[in-house]
């Protein structure tokens, strides 16, 4: 919904081009199960859990990530990925310090984690902190080799990230370390440890012109996330009365006019599009914006 962070933030995944390999017989996909005390050792020779909450619980008791493997029924891709993965002994070491799982993503778990993770397709990928900031997402049929170079490079960067951010004062960070750590946790899915650095970016001794406004711009995404829409609204308004970039202007205005859809609110909207639409008709967001009408005036006339 929040355009604004579409526009600023590309999505995290990375999806290689696909390759061809034998079909494998995958473990039983288990999408939202409840807790089990009789499951067995897995693929990579670990306890796998028997739903995500069992995984993200585990996870947090024993201080490890959560490795979400998103599966559909009638697969086939799947069913390649996981005899390429399984027998790898690298599959094993990439383990050892998570707790795995299988999601169906047309489960209504499944679709939360792809509504949070821009997860569409299947197989896929996912490796998260026990409060769910991302770690590492692929997306796609992939190789052996793609996939672990990329997951174990995305573990070790996280470490370091990780690090950096369990050492920050957030009072005392500059603009651009503020501003620097508040986007990547926004980008890692992690809203609520972004929002006090990105705070501190627009008010930090010495911050530019343009961090400002960046930290402003993703401010106001981050507060809407988070169910904060008065904020969010006050954020853009302060954004919108100083800047004077006429992208980032585009950019605000859009994101103004969504705020109503979050307090359900469409009428609105409506207006607020329709006077971006007369302001800015060259627009290079001109036809999303356009489809968004087109959307709104179908729904206001059915209520």
């Amino acid at each position: 919904m929040v355009l604004l962070a579409a526009l600023a933030l590309p999505p995290p995944a990375t999806t290689p081009a696909p390759q061809p390999a034998a079909p494998a017989r995958p473990a039983t996909p288990d999408s939202a199960a409840p807790m089990s005390s009789e499951a067995a050792l897995g693929p990579g020779k670990v306890l796998w859990a028997t739903s995500a909450d069992e995984a993200i619980q585990r996870a947090a008791k024993e201080n490890k990530f959560v490795f979400l493997e998103f599966v559909r029924k009638e697969c086939g891709n799947c069913k390649r990925m996981d005899g390429l993965l399984y027998p790898a002994f690298d599959f094993e070491a990439l383990l050892v310090p998570m707790v795995p799982v299988k999601v169906d993503l047309d489960s209504p778990i499944g679709r939360e984690y792809a509504d949070r993770y821009n997860v569409d397709e299947a197989p896929a990928i996912l490796i998260t902190t026990p409060e769910g900031r991302l770690v590492f997402l692929m997306a796609g049929f992939f190789n052996q080799g793609d996939f672990f170079r990329n997951a174990g490079t995305a573990v070790e960067g996280y470490r370091k990230f990780a690090k950096v951010v369990d050492s920050q004062n957030i009072g005392k960070l500059t603009a651009k370390e503020a501003l620097e750590t508040g986007t990547e946790l926004y980008r890692r899915s992690d809203p609520a440890a972004a929002l006090p650095r990105l705070k501190r970016a627009t008010s930090a001794p010495g911050a530019t012109v343009p961090q400002r406004e960046d930290a402003l711009e993703l401010l106001a995404a981050v507060q809407l996330d988070l169910s904060q829409p008065g904020s969010a609204r006050q954020t853009i308004e302060q954004l919108l009365a100083t800047t004077k970039d006429k992208p980032r202007r585009e950019r605000a205005e859009i994101f103004r006019a969504q705020i109503p859809l979050a307090e359900n609110r469409p009428a609105e909207a409506l207006l607020l599009f329709h006077k971006f639409q007369k302001d800015h008709p060259t627009s290079p967001h001109i036809q999303r914006v356009n489809d968004l009408v087109q959307r709104l005036e179908e729904r206001t006339r059915t209520q």
